[in-house]
């Protein structure tokens, strides 16, 4: 049985049930059934380790999050999350079944520090985002068998998903609590992806937008390791290789795909993504064809 890093139990840790993961690109889902019972976990962030955002959606029975100093406790279409780089305790006073789903930060560009405004809060799973995500992962639960997950276009829309309800969520705690370079930095990554196709997107066009100088805006980015102009580029060879997977635009050239993320000149274009996946644009296209991955 494949628990994978979406599994409630850690790696050579044992849980009173049964868990089933699937893997969608960077996103794991995972179907647990549990016993009563209690986990704490003093978190794991060595050097080099892969740290993700965990959204627990239960199904049957309710489930208890306690971190940050916060403590929470999710039931039925509600969901809840925790960051599996800090110490945090699950427990199940119930018999359990629910479904995780666990995204590495780097795949929404999140830091741990950021998820601070996302632990241990429950979300309601009746409107809105919430809704959507509630209701995919109970999708995920009876029908995730019959999803190929040789193609991970399915996880860009999972992590895209629970990037735009990340996103909604740390708006509302940090309007709540002031807290301002989160809510910038929020507001910065949304108007970047609204407007990733317009060529002349660069950090300062970004600052004079949201009314900064260039320099407090590299700050900002620099507190997450990388760089405005860094950011933009990464974005746009994501939407572009999600785009180079998709059978519903086979008919467009390299060149055209590009385009529509901001990128003018096919041989600057296949550079930047040979030196960002390790192959050109139209050698990742053909992997991603169906009948080479049903070779």
């Amino acid at each position: 049985m494949d628990t994978g890093p979406g599994a409630i139990a850690e790696q050579g840790e044992e849980l009173a049930g049964t868990t089933v993961s699937r893997r969608f690109g960077d996103a794991w889902v995972c179907v647990v059934e549990a016993e009563p019972g209690e986990m704490s976990r003093p978190g794991r962030a060595g050097p080099g380790a892969e740290t993700y955002l965990r959204v627990l959606r239960p199904l049957v029975g309710e489930v208890h999050v306690e971190q940050d100093g916060r403590r929470a406790v999710a039931c039925s279409s509600q969901l809840v999350c925790y960051d599996s780089s800090r110490p945090h305790r699950i427990s199940m006073p119930e018999d359990l079944r629910m479904v995780t789903l666990a995204l590495p930060h780097r795949s929404i560009g999140l830091t741990p520090k950021e998820s601070d405004l996302l632990t241990a809060r429950v979300w309601h799973g009746s409107q809105g985002l919430g809704a959507l995500m509630s209701e995919l992962l109970a999708g995920l639960e009876r029908y995730g068998e019959e999803v190929d997950t040789a193609i991970d276009l399915l996880g860009g829309s999972v992590a895209g998903l629970a990037g735009a309800l990340f996103a909604e969520r740390i708006r509302s705690a940090a309007a709540a609590s002031g807290v301002g370079r989160q809510t910038l930095m929020v507001h910065v990554q949304a108007f970047i992806r609204d407007n990733i196709a317009v060529p002349e997107l660069s950090p300062v066009t970004v600052a004079q937008q949201h009314h900064v100088s260039l320099r407090y805006l590299q700050k900002i980015f620099n507190e997450h390791n990388t760089s405005p102009a860094r950011w933009i580029r990464d974005e746009r060879l994501a939407r572009c290789r999600s785009e180079l997977a998709d059978p519903g635009l086979a008919h467009l050239s390299i060149a055209a795909i590009g385009e529509r993320s901001g990128f003018y000149g096919a041989s600057h274009f296949s550079r930047l993504f040979r030196d960002r996946y390790g192959v050109t644009p139209r050698e990742y296209r053909k992997t991603m064809r169906p009948s080479a991955l049903t070779a």
